[in-house]
């Protein structure tokens, strides 16, 4: 099932936002998908978050419709996110990856449904990887709550969010949404998946850098748990972090994962202002949620 047409959301209801950096056939992309998917009247916004090359020419012409921001120097996505949810008017902000893009279901019906959960904050939507297939929406599960979302696609309250600080930027790079949907639920709102909505993430390979990717991980898993965690699990769970080097997908930049750890507990003690940790119940009944599929 492709994507439904999006002129049974209002107008001005939902938002696209999409942070870039020396992706621009990536993010062609996605912006044709975006347009061939009936998204073309959703309002839309792209941040170059400093590439190296500015936007090319032809984009202007291809997408009248998107506006394009060009930053000067990178401050990173965790920025940027926060600055394209100011930048937006509309109610929702659905937030993508310049190589993320809707392949299957309505999301109208995620709004709907959001319009009728007010103690949602944010969906999570369902991602698949590069050529995964695409499953069958028809049979997807009913929206059930999670720990977090997955970046890469994800559909947010615009005004909620940045009532409750956004993104903490000093993150930089990985972990926000974590950081996010725990600072949310220590308000009472609670983060769920929705999985009628697909979203295919090609996961690109340019202008990715694994060893800064390593290091920002362990990091800040390590920082939103001494953060947001009850005491004595906070600092548990950071010393546990230390784990990470076992797993293949991260432990071939070992040296920038123990950089990366060591670094937390500095982070950790500078930004002890920002401690704001959950009630022991509210800790004991997020552990219980499942964590999102990636």
């Amino acid at each position: 099932m492709r994507c439904s047409r999006m002129p049974t959301t209002k107008v001005g209801q939902l938002g696209i936002g999409i942070t870039t950096r020396d992706r621009w056939d990536d993010l062609a992309v996605t912006l044709t998908e975006l347009r061939n998917n009936g998204y073309e009247n959703a309002e839309t916004i792209v941040i170059d978050d400093g590439s190296k090359q500015p936007l090319p020419p032809a984009f202007k012409l291809k997408f009248p419709k998107v506006r394009f921001e060009r930053a000067e120097r990178s401050l990173g996505l965790v920025v940027r996110r926060n600055r394209l949810a100011v930048m937006l008017r509309s109610t929702y902000y659905l937030s993508l990856d310049d190589d993320s893009y809707p392949v299957a279901g309505d999301i109208s019906n995620a709004v709907n449904w959001l319009e009728n959960h007010p103690s949602v904050a944010a969906l999570g939507l369902h991602i698949v990887q590069g050529d995964q297939s695409i499953p069958p929406t028809e049979t997807a599960k009913e929206p059930f709550p999670v720990r977090y979302y997955i970046g890469c696609a994800h559909l947010l309250r615009r005004k909620q969010f940045l009532e409750l600080g956004g993104y903490l930027e000093r993150l930089y790079y990985f972990g926000e949404e974590n950081d996010f949907c725990l600072k949310a639920l220590r308000q009472g709102a609670s983060t769920y998946a929705f999985p009628a909505v697909v979203i295919r993430h090609n996961r690109t390979s340019a202008a990715r850098n694994s060893a800064k990717a390593a290091r920002y991980y362990i990091r800040n898993e390590a920082v939103t748990a001494l953060l947001y965690f009850p005491f004595p699990f906070s600092i548990l769970r950071a010393l546990n972090c230390i784990s990470i080097l076992r797993d293949p997908k991260w432990n071939l930049h070992t040296g920038s994962l123990m950089f990366g750890w060591l670094e937390a507990f500095v982070c950790g003690f500078s930004w002890r202002s920002l401690r704001r940790p959950l009630s022991m119940a509210q800790f004991r009944a997020w552990k219980k949620l499942p964590l999102p599929a990636q």
